[in-house]
């Protein structure tokens, strides 16, 4: 989500006139989109403020922090470092050149911080050119006590369907392969606009525009219709893969994380999935040394990665955000033990997924190129959604049938079976 609100932002500066270039020593406005989601990704931002600084000692450099982090911080980003000379938040990007070229004129610092309530229609400076991300809800409205995400995004907004499916439209039109339809919670879609429709009929009018492959994250399992496993089966151009956000195994701890379901009922959905859409790739987020978390809660956690047999697992320490019910908590697990929690979980799920993508040795499947790896093959993603190297050089966005000849716990490999154009 915050990359391609980067892309956003690029892409209205880019609109003013501006253009992007490598290194800050180029830069004559230097901007930290900032993420909140943990500590570690706050402490990334200020970490790298301090080349900024050096750089703004030998000439004039605009610095600005935005984001998550400006829309949370706010003010004290200005007050903790005087090198920053203005703070935005998560919205209202469009305003940023009419800042900009104040600051350029006028000098002094600036704090344009206001409460996210809608969503900015800017348009997207795209890096890639095979698969693109489009927004399709902004903010969340669950509230899980350890998440600043509604802090920082604002309540659940959807985005109407025509200016979705025009953006999609415009991106088969320039080539793309490959949508991603972005959301806190894509499965919540509509629910605050039910003219809109539900998640399941904008999918339906995303895979007629054409688009080669469709793709949406992050979905929440207490909104997960099976209706979308259904058209998932239906239409070859929704790729069979769906990142199911379970956070932990214990009924208890999902409870205190106000997840608002249970481990079996997790497990369900998870079932059903592959029943209705074989070959279904589930990955999830998990999160260590929550609150009151004990040994035994940890256990169910590794037991729910042994039933549930994820494709891949992203893993966090739990870390304290600010505004958060969770914050108030106390932090009662060490970071000792969340260490080891973490590397049992990663250990867990290493052998999962080597055992899972050995499964598929002698199999075709066809994968998407996205580009050259080191050792000189090409490399894309399968329609589940596993990456894969394919031996020789292919096209960036062709499709390439592949008949798989080894397996590792991060990747397949092998040989392409047909080439076959994109169209």
């Amino acid at each position: 989500m915050n990359l391609h609100q980067s892309e956003g932002i690029a892409g209205v500066l880019a609109a003013a006139g501006y253009r992007s270039v490598d290194a800050i020593e180029s830069a004559d406005v230097v901007i930290f989109n900032g993420c909140m989601v943990r500590q570690k990704a706050e402490e990334k931002v200020y970490g790298r403020v301090g080349a900024v600084m050096e750089e703004k000692r030998r000439r004039p450099v605009l610095f600005g922090i935005g984001g998550c982090l400006g829309q949370v911080r706010g003010r004290s980003l200005l007050e903790r470092f005087p090198a920053v000379d203005f703070v935005f938040g998560s919205q209202g990007h469009g305003a940023l050149p009419g800042l900009l070229a104040r600051l350029e004129a006028d000098g002094g610092r600036e704090l344009r911080v206001a409460d996210p309530t809608e969503i900015d229609e800017v348009p997207a400076h795209r890096e890639g050119s095979v698969s693109g991300m489009v927004t399709i809800t902004e903010g969340c409205s669950n509230f899980c006590s350890y998440c600043v995400v509604p802090y920082a995004r604002g309540p659940m907004r959807s985005r109407s369907p025509e200016r979705i499916l025009a953006e999609v439209a415009g991106m088969v039109d320039e080539g793309y392969a490959e949508v991603l339809l972005l959301g806190q919670n894509v499965n919540s879609y509509g629910t605050d606009r039910p003219e809109f429709g539900a998640f399941v009929d904008l999918l339906e009018r995303v895979s007629a525009t054409g688009i080669r492959r469709i793709r949406f994250t992050s979905s929440h399992p207490k909104d997960m219709d099976r209706r979308v496993f259904e058209r998932m089966a239906v239409r070859d151009n929704i790729c069979n893969h769906v990142h199911l956000a379970c956070q932990s195994g214990s009924t208890k701890i999902l409870a205190a994380m106000n997840r608002a379901y249970a481990r079996e009922e997790f497990l369900r959905i998870v079932e059903a999935g592959r029943a209705i859409v074989p070959g279904l790739n589930v990955t999830t987020d998990l999160i260590v040394g929550f609150p009151g978390e004990t040994e035994r809660d940890f256990q169910e956690t590794l037991g729910l990665i042994d039933e549930a047999r994820f494709g891949t697992v992203f893993a966090a320490k739990y870390s304290p955000r600010p505004l958060t019910t969770a914050m108030r908590m106390p932090d009662d697990v060490s970071d000792e033990v969340k260490n080891e929690r973490l590397h049992r979980v990663l250990d867990r799920q290493r052998c999962i997924a080597l055992e899972e993508n050995e499964r598929l040795v002698g199999e075709e499947i066809e994968v998407l190129i996205e580009g050259v790896a080191r050792n000189g093959a090409s490399y894309g993603r399968s329609d589940d959604h596993r990456t894969v190297l394919v031996e020789g050089l292919f096209p960036v966005g062709e499709m390439v049938r592949t008949r798989v000849g080894a397996a590792s716990a991060a990747a397949l490999s092998g040989v392409a079976a047909v080439l076959e154009g994109t169209g």
